[in-house]
């Protein structure tokens, strides 16, 4: 079923199809939260909401495009958050979500963190706006045109960035692949 179905059922009050989008985009959603220095637990909250909000309101909305909306209240839920609260929390590059499997051996973990705390450490160097994009493309998987309608920019603008970002990439570790 893909996101129009997903949604079309939804909207006729389909808890299953609910369930499905909830885990299909729940911890990416909670990812792109702490991107704005949320603590864990209130980006969990936020993105809950989010749903709560979709799913109670799920016969006034008419949603062109499911997952930019997602992407785009979550955005800005979290600015909302962080100006009602005034906080200046800063995020680490270690503090987003990255999964490593549970067969990796214990050496073979520990060079994959620490190649991973590297390219962290790169791509914490990036400027934010060019990180965020970056993210949201090879993390999130989001397209171009997506990211463009999350943050507000144009295409061209995440196109031009998502160069820099490679390029960036690139000239930090020439040994490693970054081109998707």
């Amino acid at each position: 079923m893909d996101e129009n179905q997903l949604y079309a059922a939804i909207k006729k009050g389909d808890e299953d199809a609910f369930s499905r989008l909830f885990e299909l985009y729940y911890k990416s959603l909670c990812n792109f939260c702490l991107r704005y220095s949320l603590p864990t637990a209130v980006a969990e909250e936020l993105v809950s909401d989010i749903f709560l909000k979709l799913w109670n309101d799920r016969k006034t909305m008419d949603i062109k495009n499911l997952r930019s909306f997602l992407y785009t209240s979550t955005k800005n839920t979290s600015i909302n958050w962080l100006k009602s609260k005034r906080h200046g929390i800063t995020l680490g590059p270690d503090e987003h979500l990255w999964v490593v499997s549970a067969q990796i051996s214990h050496e073979n973990r520990m060079i994959f963190e620490e190649e991973l705390s590297a390219v962290q450490r790169i791509i914490a160097k990036m400027p934010e706006q060019r990180r965020n994009i970056f993210l949201l493309n090879r993390i999130d998987g989001l397209k171009y045109k997506e990211i463009a309608d999350v943050m507000g920019i144009s295409p061209f603008t995440v196109q031009n960035q998502m160069v820099m970002a490679v390029r960036f990439l690139y000239e930090q570790c020439p040994n490693r692949k970054y081109s998707g």
